[in-house]
């Protein structure tokens, strides 16, 4: 195998990254419902479950029920503005109401219990932290309230950043990100509540909502008819759409969407669910809403496809041309990498195992885990010199680490 700079691809790594995709890209598709999502021509949130099941409320009375196989049920019609919704610990859904102020419990089985019915004012956007607090954009109010788990309510954070607070969702590390409608941007509140813009998306305002999946942001644009994605850094990329209002599959940015509003992503599968109102926004006539699902082209599905077909060299500029590209560099891919490396190995395709791993040590020289799974394969193939030397380089960038000092002394 071949192997070129670093240098080189920082040139070269945009076009190479389109070469080495060919066909595979971001893929929208409209899901199909064996019964209407009925509407008045305005959409309320989307979330999804962790057994993949889809929830689409309309900003009216109604929210929907969707499994993975399409098969919908109306899960509840005795609602009054329903906008933004989560699901919490238990897997229960929690609704907010927009014109009754309100959030409501509902559970698997329909079931509407009272949850929230005072200190909101137009409540959109819901998220959970892992202490199961309920985090709630006040729309009306311009602030983000906070339900601990005991049901106590306190104001979170405000301020001159809130303008129209519609969407909500979380990272790992607890900070929330909030979209707001009346603006482009999208705002960052750190654990102790203080708020800084993070990014700002182009176009006309009405940002509607936002979810966090894999280090990255994934804002719907409700006027523009757009889907942007934002990384870590709060550097903006456009994902989905061409701008015009309709709802049309195909690849991402050739795709169309009519007004898309609520964003959930399926975390197993990766998978982004979009309502669109079919007809004219706002306009408060009958209508419907239909689902777009955006399939995320993920590193690790494009190195599949080409070492699938035994082409080492395409993977290698994949890989290459992905890192390079100044949207994607801040990502740490090592874990998916490796993680798909063994997943060759059960395979014996250990050629391709090698090539990951190799990739991932050039491309993250300092970490000590390519270095280590190198000499863990050379281990297996036994070539004891060549694996104790892949060790000895992974503990110059783990001293200490017992489980590399172990394998040097077996």
């Amino acid at each position: 195998m071949r192997y070129f700079s670093i240098g080189l691809f920082m040139l070269l790594g945009p076009w190479l990254l389109a070469q080495a995709a060919a066909t595979l890209t971001d893929q929208v598709s409209v899901l199909s419902t064996d019964l209407p999502l009925t509407a008045r021509s305005q959409l309320g949130g989307v979330t999804v479950d962790r057994l993949g099941f889809v929830y689409v409320a309309n900003f009216h009375d109604a929210v929907w029920k969707i499994s993975p196989k399409g098969e919908t049920k109306l899960l509840t019609d005795g609602l009054y503005g329903s906008s933004g919704n989560a699901i919490d610990g238990r897997g229960d859904l929690y609704q907010a109401n927009f014109i009754a102020h309100s959030i409501v419990r509902i559970d698997r089985f329909g079931q509407i219990s009272p949850f929230i019915d005072e200190g909101l004012s137009g409540p959109v956007g819901l998220v959970f932290d892992s202490d199961q607090n309920l985090y709630v954009c006040n729309f009306n109010q311009n602030n983000i309230i906070k339900v601990s788990s005991d049901k106590q309510i306190s104001v979170f954070a405000s301020g001159v950043h809130f303008n129209g607070p519609n969407g909500i969702t979380i990272d790992p590390a607890g900070n929330l990100y909030v979209a707001n409608f009346n603006s482009n941007d999208v705002i960052k509140i750190a654990p102790d509540g203080t708020s800084s813009v993070f990014a700002t998306l182009p176009g006309v305002d009405g940002t509607a909502h936002v979810v966090h999946y894999n280090d990255r942001l994934f804002v719907t644009k409700i006027k523009s008819n757009r889907v942007y994605q934002i990384n870590k850094t709060g550097e903006v990329r456009l994902l989905a759409g061409n701008g015009q209002t309709a709802i049309k599959e195909g690849p991402a940015l050739e795709a169309s969407f009519s007004a898309p509003n609520g964003i959930g992503v399926d975390a197993q599968s990766g998978e982004l669910y979009i309502n669109n109102v079919k007809g004219q926004w706002s306009s408060r006539k009958a209508s419907t809403i239909e689902i777009s699902k955006i399939k995320l082209l993920t590193i690790t599905e494009m190195l599949s496809h080409h070492l699938d077909q035994n082409n080492q060299e395409a993977a290698q500029n994949a890989y290459l041309a992905y890192r390079s590209d100044p949207f994607t560099k801040s990502e740490d891919v090592v874990l998916a990498v490796g993680n798909l490396g063994w997943q060759y190995m059960a395979k014996r395709n250990v050629q391709a195992a090698i090539t990951l791993f190799t990739l991932n040590s050039e491309g993250y020289p300092d970490r000590w885990q390519p270095f280590f799974n190198l000499g863990e394969v050379y281990k297996i193939l036994g070539q004891p010199e060549k694996a104790k030397s892949y060790y000895e380089k992974a503990l110059v960038n783990s001293p200490g680490n017992k489980r590399i000092m172990a394998r040097l002394k077996s």
